[in-house]
């Protein structure tokens, strides 16, 4: 399916702590090569979130740019992917890793690119330890499911 623009929302409880991300993508088939385009329109702190800016936040960018980089290699077809919009809660419900997560899930959605139930499983579980162990404003690497 092509030509969406819907945020797309992540929102998990596991053992008391909340996990949640929003993002907002423009997914479209292209006939080229795949392509990320960073277009962030939040409009800063409000209502304890953060939408974020086209400056700021670069760990959090840089996650979803590697959830998005996973779904895209999982694909066989070529995709655009504008990034819209990107929010979450910092210090306690959203980082690098969830974001991640939440741009792959949301990619699957809009563009129908099926993933192994197992390997989507297995990255749940990578993102459930993204707050452990000093990891939470680390950068995911999802084919690995290691932190860089």
């Amino acid at each position: 399916m092509e030509n969406f623009d819907a945020c797309y929302r992540w929102i998990k409880v596991r053992d008391g702590r909340l996990y949640l991300g929003f993002v907002t993508l423009d997914v479209r088939k292209n006939e080229i090569g795949n392509e990320i385009i960073e277009n962030y329109s939040g409009e800063g702190f409000c209502n304890n979130s953060l939408d974020v800016e086209e400056q700021g936040l670069a760990t959090w960018k840089i996650g979803l740019i590697k959830g998005l980089q996973f779904a895209l290699s999982h694909s066989s077809d070529f995709w655009t992917i504008k990034i819209n919009k990107l929010s979450g809660k910092p210090f306690m419900d959203t980082n690098p890793t969830i974001i991640g997560y939440t741009g792959i899930l949301a990619f699957i959605e809009q563009s129908d690119v099926l993933i192994d139930e197992q390997i989507i499983k297995e990255i749940e579980e990578f993102v459930y330890s993204s707050w452990y162990n000093g990891n939470e404003n680390k950068i995911p690497n999802f084919s690995e499911l290691t932190f860089d």
